[in-house]
C-alpha cells in the first residue's frame, strides 16, 4: 500500500522526497475523482444544451476594464495561505510528521506567505495591464450550464464534504454526540460516499433551480460522472488501505494473486504508528506504516473500481446515446449504482456501522442501496410513460 506519494515512488522507484509525505494518496485520487466528474459533466452539459435540454442566457461584459480591488484580495490571500502553510508542511515533512495535524493550526512560514503573495499580486498587475483597453469595450457572450462549471464545483465540493461528514457520524448512531460531530468535522479520515453523493447533488440541484435549468435533465446529465467519480476514488481506497476492505477471505488459496482476491493490505495508512483492530507488524519493517491485517480479506474497493468503470462505459457510450424519455437515464444510474454497492457490502467490513430492525440486521449503505434500486426502476418506468417530461423547460 502507499499511504502517500512518497512511499509510491519510493516502492516502486526508489526514489525518496521527503516532502511528498504531505500527499495523501486518497486525497490524490480524491483530486482525481473530481477533476474527472468536472470533464464530463462538462461535456454532458454542453451535449444537452446542444440539444435544447438547457437554456442558454445572454450576458453583457465589459472587455478590457480593470481587475477589481476585490480580485487583488482574494488573489493575494490564496497565495499567502499557499505560502504560509504550505511551505511549512514541505519544510517540515519527515517520517514523524502528520500533516493533518497541523493543517488547521496557527503554524506557518510568515515570510515565505508574504514574499509568494507580493510576487503573485505584482504577476496580477502586470497581466491587468496587458488586458486593459482604452477605452473598455461592452460585448454580449452567450452562457450556458457547462460556462457554470466552477460554481457547480465549488457548491458540490462544500455541500458533499458535509453530507459525507454527517453520514460518517450518524453510521454509528450509538456514538453520536456533541463530541463526536466536533471531532470527526476536523479529521482527515470519516467519510461515507453516500453521504457525499446525497448532499453534494442536494447542493447542485439548488442552484441549478434558482438558475432555471431543467433539474430532471441536470439529473440524467449526473449519472455517468458520478459513476465515474465513484470509480476513481475507489482505487484511491484501495491504494491507500483507508480501512474499506472486504471481510475475512475464507478461502483465501485461488490462482489469483493476493492483491485481487486474499490481500492483507500491507503498509496501509491505518496502521501508521501502531496496530489497529486485527493488525500485526510486517517482520522486518521499521518505521511507519508497518502493520498489516492478520487475516486476508477481499480487496472490494478494487472490485468496487472496476465495476464502477466498467458501469460507467456503459452509461458513458451506450446509455446517453439512446433515446430515452426525460429520467429513464437517471434511472438507469440509480438502479446500476444501488446493485452495484448491494452486492459489495455482501462482503464488505461494516464493523459497528450496522442497523437493526427486529431480526434484519442491515448496513447504511445496503439501505440506502436499496432504495436507489427501487428509486431507479420507478423513474424507469415513469420515464416511459413520459410522466416526467412536464418538468422540462
Amino acid at each position: 500500500m502507499f499511504p502517500t506519494l512518497y512511499y509510491f515512488l519510493k516502492d516502486l522507484l526508489g526514489i525518496k522526497l521527503p516532502f511528498l509525505q504531505i500527499v495523501n494518496t486518497f486525497g490524490l485520487f480524491v483530486a482525481f475523482a473530481i477533476g474527472a466528474a468536472y470533464w464530463s459533466v462538462s461535456k454532458e452539459f454542453q451535449r444537452r444544451t446542444d440539444l435544447g435540454q438547457f437554456k442558454t442566457n445572454i450576458k453583457q461584459i465589459t472587455v478590457g476594464d480593470s481587475f477589481p480591488m476585490s480580485d487583488y484580495l482574494f488573489n493575494a490571500l490564496l497565495l499567502f495561505l499557499f505560502g504560509f502553510k504550505f511551505i511549512y508542511l514541505v519544510k517540515n515533512s519527515g517520517a514523524d510528521f502528520v500533516p493533518q495535524e497541523h493543517l488547521l493550526t496557527w503554524e506557518g512560514e510568515l515570510s515565505w506567505g508574504l514574499i509568494i503573495a507580493a510576487v503573485g499580486t505584482f504577476w496580477r498587475y502586470q497581466s491587468d495591464k496587458k488586458q486593459r483597453l482604452n477605452p473598455p469595450q461592452k460585448k454580449e457572450i452567450t452562457l450556458g450550464l457547462a460556462d457554470e462549471m466552477g460554481n457547480i464545483t465549488a457548491i458540490a465540493l462544500i455541500s458533499g464534504f458535509l453530507g459525507a461528514k454527517v453520514f460518517h457520524i450518524i453510521e454509528t448512531p450509538g456514538n453520536f454526540s456533541f463530541q463526536a460531530i466536533a471531532s470527526q468535522f476536523f479529521t482527515s479520515g470519516g467519510w461515507t460516499f453516500y453521504g457525499g453523493l446525497i448532499c453534494g447533488l442536494g447542493g447542485v440541484l439548488i442552484y441549478a433551480y434558482r438558475r432555471g435549468y431543467s433539474i430532471i435533465h441536470v439529473l440524467d446529465s449526473a449519472g455517468p460522472p458520478m459513476m465515474l467519480a465513484y470509480g476513481v476514488g475507489r482505487f484511491g481506497c484501495h491504494f491507500s488501505g483507508d480501512g474499506d476492505w472486504g471481510i475475512a477471505n475464507p478461502n483465501p488459496n485461488s490462482w489469483l494473486p493476493d492483491w485481487a482476491w486474499a490481500y492483507k493490505y500491507p503498509h496501509n495508512v491505518l496502521g501508521k504508528d501502531y496496530a489497529s483492530a486485527g493488525m500485526e507488524r510486517i517482520p522486518g519493517c521499521e518505521g511507519s506504516y508497518c502493520f498489516q491485517l492478520i487475516d486476508p480479506v477481499y480487496p472490494t474497493p478494487l472490485y468496487e473500481a472496476l465495476m464502477a468503470l466498467f458501469l460507467f462505459a456503459i452509461l458513458w457510450f451506450w446509455v446517453r446515446n439512446v433515446k430515452l424519455n426525460p429520467g429513464q437515464a437517471l434511472g438507469v444510474y440509480l438502479f446500476f449504482a444501488g446493485t452495484e454497492r448491494f452486492v459489495i457490502e455482501l462482503i464488505r467490513e461494516h464493523g459497528d456501522s450496522l442497523y437493526k430492525v427486529g431480526d434484519l440486521i442491515f448496513s447504511q449503505a445496503q439501505m440506502i442501496s436499496t432504495v436507489l434500486i427501487v428509486l431507479g426502476v420507478g423513474l424507469w418506468f415513469a420515464g416511459s410513460r413520459n410522466l416526467l417530461s412536464k418538468r422540462n423547460n
